[in-house]
Order: C-alpha cells, then sequence, then structure tokens
C-alpha cells in the first residue's frame, strides 16, 4: 500500500468539477481519497480525504459529500477527523475507521455522535457490516479484524493471522478480505509479496484463500456485483474481477486506486495520488 507512504504528497488536484465518461464520471477537488462509499439509503456518495497523512497532519481528514451523477455537494461534510479510510452505513449511522478508532457519524445531521475505541488497533482500514448486523474493521499492520457490536469491539480475526489485511466485504455467507501484501518491510517504506483475497466464516472466523486468487497484486478496496468480486490493485489501478476462480481485469485507472465502492452497476473508485473520484459501468 505504496499510497500510506506518500500521503503527505497528495494533494488535490483541481477544483470539484465532474467529466463525464463512456457513462460514468470523474470529480476532482479531494486531498488523498481514500474511500468512496454509496449510502443508499440517502442516496449519497461519501468521500473519505486523508489529507496529510499521520499526526504531523493534525486533525486534517474530512469527510466530503457527493451526488450519484458525480456533483460535488459538501466538500466539508464531516472535519476534524485525522486519517478516515474506509467506511460502511446501518440504520441511519456511517461508520469511519480512522487512526483514532471507529467514527460513529450521524448521517442526517453529519454530525459525530461517537469514536469506537478499537483496543490494541495499530492501522484501522476497512470497514462492513454483517448480515446480523456486525461491523468488521481490517487493522493491516495488525493483521486481525475487529468486530464490533452494540458499540464494543473485540478481536474476531486474531492479530498476527492474516497478511496485511486491507479491503472487505460483507457478503450473506461469509466475509471477503482483501490482502495488500506478505510483509510490510518498515525500514524501506515498501510492501512485498503478492496479496490474496481471504474467506473468513462468520461463526468460526475460519480462513480460506480462494482459490485462483492466491497472489493477486496489492489489493485494497473489495466490492461485489453482480456474482462477481472486484478489487482494485493499488500501485497500478487495475480494476479486476474475480469470478470462478479465474481474474479478469476490468479496467487500469491511475496509481493510488483506494478503497473501492459501489453503487448499482458503477464501481467507484478514489484515486489517492490524483485526488479524484471516478465512477465506472461495470457490465
Amino acid at each position: 500500500m505504496k499510497y500510506i507512504f506518500c500521503a503527505v504528497a497528495c494533494v488535490a488536484a483541481g477544483g470539484a468539477m465532474a467529466a463525464s465518461h463512456g457513462g460514468g464520471w470523474t470529480l476532482e477537488g479531494f486531498t488523498a481519497p481514500e474511500s468512496a462509499y454509496y449510502d443508499a439509503d440517502s442516496g449519497q456518495i461519501v468521500v473519505s480525504n486523508i489529507g496529510t497523512f499521520g499526526p504531523d497532519g493534525g486533525q486534517d481528514g474530512k469527510l466530503s459529500l457527493v451526488s450519484p451523477e458525480g456533483e460535488m455537494v459538501n466538500a466539508d461534510w464531516v472535519t476534524g477527523l485525522m486519517d478516515p479510510k474506509g467506511m460502511a452505513s446501518m440504520d441511519g449511522k456511517l461508520y469511519v475507521a480512522d487512526a483514532t478508532g471507529l467514527h460513529v457519524v450521524d448521517i442526517a445531521s453529519g454530525a459525530l455522535d461517537e469514536t469506537i475505541t478499537l483496543e490494541g488497533a495499530q492501522f484501522p482500514n476497512d470497514v462492513a457490516v454483517g448480515p446480523d448486523g456486525a461491523i468488521y474493521v481490517t487493522d493491516m499492520f495488525a493483521g486481525g479484524v475487529y468486530k464490533v457490536m452494540d458499540g464494543a469491539a473485540e478481536m474476531f480475526v486474531p492479530a498476527g493471522t492474516l497478511d496485511l489485511p486491507n479491503g472487505i466485504w460483507a457478503a450473506q455467507d461469509r466475509l471477503v478480505v482483501g490482502s495488500m501484501g506478505k510483509e510490510f518491510v518498515m525500514a524501506e517504506g515498501r510492501i512485498e509479496g503478492a496479496g490474496a483475497l481471504v474467506a473468513v466464516d462468520y461463526g468460526s472466523g475460519e480462513k480460506q484463500v480462494l482459490e485462483g486468487a492466491e497472489e493477486t497484486g496489492a489489493i485494497d478496496g473489495v466490492v461485489e456485483i453482480g456474482g462477481k468480486l472486484i478489487y482494485s490493485d493499488n500501485p497500478t489501478g487495475e480494476i479486476v474481477a474475480y469470478e470462478n476462480g479465474a481474474l479478469t481485469t476490468l479496467s487500469t485507472t491511475e496509481a493510488g486506486a483506494a478503497d473501492i465502492g459501489v453503487m448499482d452497476n458503477m464501481v467507484l473508485v478514489p484515486l489517492m495520488q490524483g485526488g479524484k473520484v471516478m465512477a465506472m459501468p461495470v457490465e
């Protein structure tokens, strides 16, 4: 996940003007956008802006609201965050992973209700809501997954048992976790080895690497459209589909393709280095 270490230099690219292309659109004007999430109940897209990565940036992280047509609704919808990343919603609340914990935002008002502590977390990254209402949060550097119920968090997949877990998708029958790679080399600020797609059983927490997706690249976001798992490869910008044990590259965007979202048959791709979000139709 190279963007983690270049985020200080990832700044907005131009004004917030949408450009249409092939049934999709591109919107500029973000500061290191890490995640793009469509909330079906409100009918709006939320984009998390990391801003300047890490504590040196202070609380300059924020959430922006975007219309389904690709127009900026409110660039500063929620401000004062540190490094907001993946998101998911349930019952009018938006759950946002951040270095400081799991934020709970009231979608109707844009107010930050609370921040749930993730004890021992090293790098909270992406969020998914399971069919039973549990909220799952990946911790990339700790190598595990938290489960949050009734405002309390506990480790669901123990730390150290997953290789750099990043993106997460909650299917009806299983969690799907996307790995960024095998190991983070701290001294050199890089990741070694290719990531994988891993299925996690809701009941037992048992993990199984999906056949055909054992070494697939640096997986960031994971979604599902029409029975296909779709993920972003962050450094290459490739958007890849996994179906029946086979991988197909759907499109190549730009370096820094981060935590993708899904809106109907569209994939929402935040491009961290480019400071923009793309909406792309998927056949």
